[in-house]
């Protein structure tokens, strides 16, 4: 599990403190909010310039290039990232040329994705505030490739959210599929890495690895 799986949590039902006509007041919504942007903050400065990262970043985008082969346009291939997060992905895609979708059930963590695509100024790319399994998705059936990054081990109903991306895909599209087969083991990591590559890329990867493992546990 990478740090951006241990997300805030979805909604912004639930408790609360009663007004006096029974409405929630907007206490929990200011506590969901700022633990977003913490989120944001504390994700950004783990991954920013992080080596590994970018590469997986890279690799993501090549396999989105992949499943587009042969369309002339980038524009015309329609991408959507699936429990986006704070954008990171559907940036990096959206630079790519292609018209990128990115969508999470976390509304915080889609307003500050928002925030970083006015800055990025990118036409081609949009955020809504979605969860794939329960929600209708506008434009489904019209995506070329679906890319979902970490996101089947922690969603808490993986067949509906499968099913959401069979729908969102028009016939013949492609989906990335990003996940984990084991857990993060940090010792272990650091000397294998260490042995491989010395101890200042160890000492980097800690970056990496301790959040990582962290978040397993949490």
């Amino acid at each position: 599990m990478t740090p951006d799986t241990a997300r805030p949590p979805a909604g912004s039902s639930g408790l609360g403190v009663a007004a006096p006509h029974g409405d929630a007041m907007p206490i929990r919504a200011a506590l969901e909010h700022m633990i977003a942007v913490t989120y944001g903050f504390a994700y950004d400065a783990v991954v920013t310039r992080f080596e590994p990262y970018e590469k997986l970043l890279t690799d993501v985008a090549d396999l989105v290039g992949r499943a587009a082969a042969g369309v002339e346009s980038r524009r015309a291939v329609r991408v959507l990232d699936i429990a986006c997060g704070i954008g990171n992905v559907s940036l990096r895609i959206a630079k790519e040329g292609y018209t990128v979708v990115g969508i999470d059930a976390v509304r915080h963590l889609i307003a500050i994705a928002r925030e970083k695509h006015h800055a990025a100024a990118l036409p081609n790319l949009t955020f809504h505030h979605l969860d794939l399994a329960r929600d209708p998705l506008p434009g489904s059936g019209t995506f070329d490739v679906l890319v979902s990054m970490h996101t089947l081990y922690w969603h808490p109903d993986p067949p509906a959210l499968l099913e959401g991306c069979r729908r969102a895909l028009k016939p013949g599209g492609h989906a990335v599929f990003l996940t984990y087969g084991r857990p993060a083991y940090v010792g272990r990591t650091y000397r294998d890495i260490r042995a491989q590559e010395g101890t200042g890329a160890a000492l980097r990867a800690l970056r990496w690895l301790v959040p990582t493992a962290i978040f397993e546990t949490s």
